[in-house]
């Protein structure tokens, strides 16, 4: 009876496993420069996050519309946490200052 429970219990938690999908979000690395949100394929109306990885550089990071109007603007420091970024809408652009490199998921 043992022996019919195990295996039970081994294919239970085998075909639970082969049903799961790992999702992972799209994770971009960038230097200094002009970007459009539609070049970089990010979704949008969806909340995305900038962190700098540079252990010594500053980053200057600005969100534009379609206007040109600046919807955000940040100064991110070395190592720096996580930051949401505004949602971003079809035509916006990002700025990007720095001698380091910034990740956006």
């Amino acid at each position: 009876m043992k022996k019919y429970i195990v295996i039970f219990l081994f294919f239970f938690l085998l075909l639970n496993n082969l049903f799961i999908t790992p999702s992972f979000a799209q994770v971009i690395n960038l230097k200094e420069g002009l970007y459009k949100a539609s070049d970089l394929n990010l979704p949008t109306n969806k909340l995305h996050t900038i962190q700098n990885n540079s252990p010594s550089e500053y980053v200057f990071f600005m969100i534009f519309d379609s206007n040109q109007i600046a919807q955000q603007l940040m100064q991110l420091n070395p190592q720096s946490e996580k930051y949401t970024l505004t949602p971003l809408d079809t035509g916006y652009q990002m700025l990007i200052v720095t001698n380091g490199e910034v990740t956006i998921d």
